[in-house]
């Protein structure tokens, strides 16, 4: 018999194959809803932005941008990004190349920035790049954590978010870590402390859905409604496609800010 033809005895066969393979199908399958949340993340980021380079311009005061809607926006864009990062993590294998390729996005971020007068020292691409490296490093232990976790992760957010606001450190060599000197600038800035944090929280939504999703397989029923939840694709594919949009959106809305206002 040929090597490749000789059978495994310790592989599943028959109802536990077939049981198998309906709960990875379960896993890989898409939820669109996420995807669309990606994508109302995407359309407030491009709103935002477009406000902040018409600011840059002169075409908007800054005192009309600084204002707590505007500042509750951007929150909300954040949250939603570094959420659905590590709900994601949780769902996949290849967070180690994930965030690798996220990192080479952010540097391409940084660079652009650079040259346009606005420096970035550890924006949100280097923040989630870190955090899924950090992940995928720990995931065999992380994977296994009960999802009541996020209840601690949460917290350790807000603690970590109040510590790290308390005031200056002399180092300038901590905002990777979310401690910065008093003369630290950035045009984007997230440190590891405390949004590694929120990430986790995400993760930890991430092992309820990997749970709910396998018990609802193993029952032979589908998941919950809003798991199979079918969307239009002008709602989700923008979600899809998150990290590309991000890298092209800025030259984009910067560079026509620049050609009606910048003359």
């Amino acid at each position: 018999m040929p090597r490749w033809a000789r059978r495994n005895p310790a592989a599943p066969t028959g109802d536990a194959a077939f049981d198998m393979e309906r709960r990875c199908c379960a896993i890989k399958q898409r939820i669109e809803l996420l995807d669309a949340w990606r994508t109302l993340a995407i359309f407030c980021m491009l709103v935002y932005h477009l406000l902040y380079d018409l600011a840059v311009f002169g075409v908007l005061p800054w005192g009309r941008f600084y204002t707590t809607p505007l500042n509750l926006l951007q929150q909300f864009i954040c949250w939603s990004f570094i959420l659905l990062a590590g709900l994601s993590a949780r769902l996949t294998r290849s967070n180690l190349r994930r965030g690798v390729i996220t990192l080479l996005a952010g540097a391409l971020v940084m660079a652009g920035s650079a040259l346009a007068g606005l420096p970035i020292l550890f924006g949100i691409l280097q923040c989630l790049g870190c955090s899924m490296l950090l992940y995928g490093l720990g995931q065999k232990v992380f994977d296994r954590l009960h999802p009541a976790m996020g209840l601690l992760w949460f917290a350790m957010f807000w603690l970590t978010r109040y510590l790290t606001d308390l005031g200056y450190v002399e180092s300038g060599w901590l905002f990777p870590l979310g401690f910065i000197r008093e003369d630290f600038y950035s045009a984007d800035y997230f440190g590891l402390l405390p949004w590694f944090f929120l990430f986790l929280t995400g993760s930890s939504l991430g092992t309820w859905l990997r749970n709910t999703l396998d018990a609802a397989a193993a029952a032979g029923r589908p998941g919950p409604g809003w798991t199979t939840l079918r969307i239009p694709a002008l709602l989700t594919w923008p979600g899809r496609h998150s990290l590309i949009i991000y890298l092209l959106h800025q030259p984009v809305l910067y560079g026509l800010a620049w050609l009606l206002f910048g003359r």
